[in-house]
Formats: C-alpha cells, sequence, structure tokens
C-alpha cells in the first residue's frame, strides 16, 4: 500500500498535489504555480485501487500539461 504523499514525492513536482474529493468517489491532482492552476480527476474511489505506476504517469503527464501551456 501506499499513500498520497507517497505518490507527490515520487513524482518530485513541486507545484503538485493530490487530494481525494469530499464525499465523493474520485481524487485529484491540483497544479498551482504563480497563476497557473489546473485540476485533473481520476474517478477511482480508493487510492490503491490504482497500482502506483499509474498514478506517477497521471500525475507527471498533467504536471508536463501544465507546464507546457506556460511556455505558450
Amino acid at each position: 500500500m501506499f499513500t498520497r504523499e507517497t505518490v507527490v514525492h515520487l513524482i518530485g513536482e513541486p507545484c503538485l498535489k493530490l487530494y481525494r474529493a469530499k464525499g465523493k468517489d474520485h481524487w485529484y491532482f491540483e497544479f498551482d504555480d504563480h497563476g497557473l492552476s489546473g485540476i485533473k480527476r481520476v474517478m477511482v474511489k480508493r487510492l490503491n485501487d490504482l497500482p502506483l505506476a499509474t498514478w506517477l504517469n497521471e500525475g507527471r503527464t498533467f504536471a508536463a500539461a501544465m507546464r507546457a501551456k506556460r511556455e505558450r
């Protein structure tokens, strides 16, 4: 088993957070970097319902997409 802190630490993106939506059956990544912000939902009830590798891929892909927006 792993925690959300483990996921965020392994992704290594300081502007990325991972939360469970209160009262909902999904999680979301939140990206916030000085005015550049966004949210990506992951439709899964429990963190460990997905493999760690999937979480890392989702988070890294989302963070990269957000960084690419800044470069435009």
